[in-house]
């Protein structure tokens, strides 16, 4: 499995597509949480859907980094509540076929080595499925329950994920003490809506590898978002360097800040 710098496609699908944002926490979107029986009669618990994305990786915590998982053509982020079923029993169906639950290795990353597994009381479930189908049949069993996903969600699984460019920038020097940021330039150069989702870490200048943050928004087709991020200065002659992964790409965009007077 690829470990990638994580960039995730998280957000409410729910209410469809062409919404900006920066979150990549499902747990975060817009969607109204509702209710959703199991088809058991005899049984009253319920399982909450909160939230459900459609994004090209998952974001997940090494040690001392985050990386984007990005072997799947497409991956489906689902987080439930409530009496949730064990995760070996839950399985999606979609284009004929049955996938059951990702375990990318590692948890997801939630910020600040945040990290975010499903237990007794939910949580993220992912699911690797192939990058299009035929969605008539999506649907999220387990056990003898099962509930259907959104039409837009359904919808997002058919359509192929666009392509996303993506750049990085920032001052090539600076002086002790100084207040750098960084820019992340994300455009979606494709015909229909989507997610992108990337990751970034620094190196230097007092660790060797640390994560600085993950950044997620969704854009319509031609639309384009730059994100700030403040960036820490060169301190005793040693650089600072920024990495982003990005899910699809060999040759991740990197940007070096160097000390003034080097």
């Amino acid at each position: 499995m690829r470990r990638r710098t994580l960039l995730a496609l998280v957000g409410s699908l729910a209410a469809g597509s062409g919404c900006t944002g920066t979150s990549d926490d499902p747990a975060e979107a817009t969607v109204t949480p509702a209710p959703v029986p199991t088809r058991a009669e005899s049984r009253t618990e319920h399982v909450v859907a909160t939230a459900a994305a459609v994004q090209p990786g998952v974001v997940t915590a090494g040690d001392d980094s985050i990386g984007v998982t990005d072997d799947a053509g497409q991956y489906l982020v689902l987080y439930l509540e409530g009496d949730a079923p064990d995760r070996s029993a839950v399985e999606f169906r979609f284009s004929g076929a049955s996938y059951t639950p990702e375990d990318p290795g590692r948890p997801l990353y939630r910020g600040d080595f945040g990290r975010e597994t499903y237990g007794e009381d939910g949580g993220p479930l992912v699911f690797g499925l192939p990058e299009t189908g035929d969605g008539t049949d999506a649907e999220l069993a387990w056990g003898n329950g099962s509930v259907a996903p959104p039409a837009a969600l359904v919808k997002r699984l058919e359509d192929p994920l666009p392509p996303f460019s993506v750049s990085i920038d920032g001052p090539e020097t600076v002086a002790d003490g100084s207040d750098p940021q960084i820019t992340v330039s994300v455009a979606n150069e494709g015909t229909g809506a989507g997610r992108y989702v990337l990751a970034l870490n620094r190196q230097g200048p007092r660790v060797a590898y640390v994560p600085v943050t993950r950044l997620a928004g969704e854009l319509d087709a031609g639309a384009d978002v730059t994100h700030t991020v403040d960036a820490v200065p060169p301190e005793d002659g040693v650089s600072t360097r920024y990495s982003l992964d990005v899910p699809g790409q060999r040759d991740d965009p990197s940007h070096v800040i160097r000390p003034a007077d080097s």
